[in-house]
């Protein structure tokens, strides 16, 4: 089966500047497909023009009926906590029914779906497999491709755009962290990892060859790619923290590092006014791990772990001009490493989330039976290569 799909690029535009503009900011390219129409939007408080504009208002003012506002994990103003239960609502200033892809389902109901004309995709995402940003995505495709209803992504760079690594996802650990096989850091925009689902029939639609057929027939798949966007250079051009908990550009940075302790007896440096940059638990040892923070319930964590108790740990750089081009294992085979100094075997220092975060049970392997860092990366170079193979049939930006 052929899949079809359209890509829209701006020659001219790209021709005249070197400034990066995301996908919805080039209005030109879609507004004939949304003018008149009823719309879903999926969107959050990231989903902004370069001026400051709301992309539902932006989508309001060329003539589109935004009829419901589809809103991910965060909520649509992005101030819920992490896994937080997310309720329906509406829009303040227009009143437009917000439904949440974070509460009752994940998944838009084909009801939902077949309500609208269109339905655009337009959110800041930060390029890393357990983000679930993606994830929503790849659910408001399948959901779309059930329905017969086109989909439109408003493509926007990818801060961890620059590089490809970890391990693949392993059949039998899909979750709501982790769909499908991709590494961990999959360097792709979301626009490029729309099209690689809908290519690899990841989602069970897109094996449908009769509703793809007819998804086709009604627009399919349309991807507004960004102006002046490359994977050979570091992006830093998002406007808001794109979640609670990723406040800086450091802090995506090293989302791909630290994120697998939120499965562990340590913290993430939620509650403190860097997380994600740091790393650290009442029972590390001051004089290894010289960092000292006290979580604290904030906007971002209403019950973080060790909340009120000192915490020993390890800071990591607050300010970079640029980042590495690979993930840093030793913040947690230090950790691991500690712990088994300390605690007898009994005692588990992996919950049941390690797993799903890691995508397999191969890290939890290897920390146990204490592979070094550079044996472990070893380990998934050749699952990793064949990902970047197939990656390469979806890169828009070559």
């Amino acid at each position: 089966m052929l899949l079809a799909f359209i890509v829209l690029f701006s020659p001219a535009l790209m021709a005249q500047s070197n400034e990066y503009l995301p996908g919805v900011a080039q209005t030109g390219l879609y507004y004939h497909m949304l003018t008149g129409k009823r719309i879903a939007v999926v969107a959050n408080a990231t989903s902004l023009l370069p001026n400051g504009t709301h992309t539902v208002d932006h989508l309001i003012s060329i003539g589109a009926e935004v009829h419901e506002v589809w809103a991910p994990e965060h909520g649509f103003r992005g101030d819920a906590d992490a896994g937080e239960y997310v309720k329906d609502g509406r829009v303040p200033k227009t009143g437009i029914v917000i439904r949440s892809l974070y509460g009752k389902t994940k998944r838009p109901d084909v009801s939902w779906v077949k309500s609208v004309d269109y339905v655009v995709y337009d959110i800041q995402d930060v390029g890393i497999r357990f983000y679930t940003y993606s994830t929503t995505l790849s659910y408001v495709l399948d959901a779309c491709i059930e329905g017969g209803v086109p989909l439109l992504v408003l493509d926007r760079g990818n801060p961890n755009g620059h590089y490809v690594d970890g391990p693949v996802l392993q059949q039998g650990f899909e979750s709501m962290v982790g769909l499908h096989p991709i590494p961990v850091v999959h360097g792709l925009t979301m626009g490029e990892y729309a099209l690689m689902v809908y290519g690899e029939h990841w989602m069970p639609f897109t094996g449908e060859e009769a509703l793809c057929a007819n998804f086709e027939h009604s627009g399919g798949l349309t991807v507004i790619s960004c102006q002046a966007y490359s994977h050979k250079k570091v992006f830093k051009e998002f406007q808001v923290p794109p979640s609670p908990n990723l406040r800086s550009i450091e802090a995506i940075w090293h989302y791909p590092s630290l994120c697998y302790f939120e499965g562990t007896p340590i913290s993430c440096g939620r509650g403190t006014d860097a997380p994600f940059t740091r790393f650290g638990a009442p029972w590390l040892d001051a004089e290894q791990f010289s960092a000292v923070f006290t979580p604290l319930p904030d906007a971002g964590a209403k019950y973080p772990k060790f909340e009120g108790q000192i915490c020993h740990g390890q800071q990591l750089s607050r300010k970079m001009d640029e980042p590495s081009g690979l993930i840093n294992w030793q913040p947690l085979f230090s950790a691991y490493e500690f712990w088994g100094n300390i605690f007898p075997p009994m005692e588990e220092f992996f919950n049941s989330f390690f797993a799903k975060l890691a995508g397999s049970n191969d890290l939890q392997r290897a920390l146990e039976s204490g592979l070094t860092i550079e044996q472990w990366q070893v380990s998934y170079q050749a699952e990793l290569l064949a990902y970047k193979e197939k990656r390469r049939t979806y890169l828009l930006y070559k």
